[in-house]
């Protein structure tokens, strides 16, 4: 369990990183597939909302769904982007409990905008057959 100071200050980081994040920071965080996935088998049970939210960029940025709020974008950018910086409120060099903020700000995200998650995972699982947003590959 974390602290409420590192709580709290997690919490800051959260809200000043989504009032900063820019559409370039969507494509930055992107590039970055690789690690960032290697990376998200440390959340535990928030490594299946960590490829929800994979999916979700992958088709915001291709333009199959745009019916989310920025905000929304914002927070999951820089959750992700939040999981790939190894020196945050919690360093992640730290045995157990380095993932923890990063686990936190996954959290955040989950609880602020549980309906439009919904909506998207709805939208997903009504479409036929889609190109594989995880891999970033279509389907041949």
């Amino acid at each position: 369990m974390l602290s409420k100071s590192t709580q709290e200050r997690i919490k800051n980081e959260f809200d000043h990183g989504i009032t900063t994040t820019s559409e370039a920071d969507i494509s930055s965080v992107m590039n970055q597939k690789e690690k960032a996935f290697r990376l998200s088998r440390h959340l535990g049970k928030a490594t299946d909302d960590f490829k929800l939210f994979w999916d979700l960029l992958c088709d915001y940025k291709s333009g199959a769904y745009k019916e989310v709020p920025w905000k929304m974008i914002a927070a999951i950018v820089f959750s992700i982007g939040y999981l790939l910086m190894p020196l945050d409120v919690i360093p992640d060099v730290l045995p157990i409990v380095g993932f923890a903020d990063d686990i936190t700000v996954f959290g955040f995200v989950l609880a602020g905008f549980a309906a439009e998650l919904d909506s998207y995972r709805n939208w997903k699982q009504s479409r036929p057959s889609l190109p594989d947003t995880v891999s970033g590959e279509e389907e041949k």
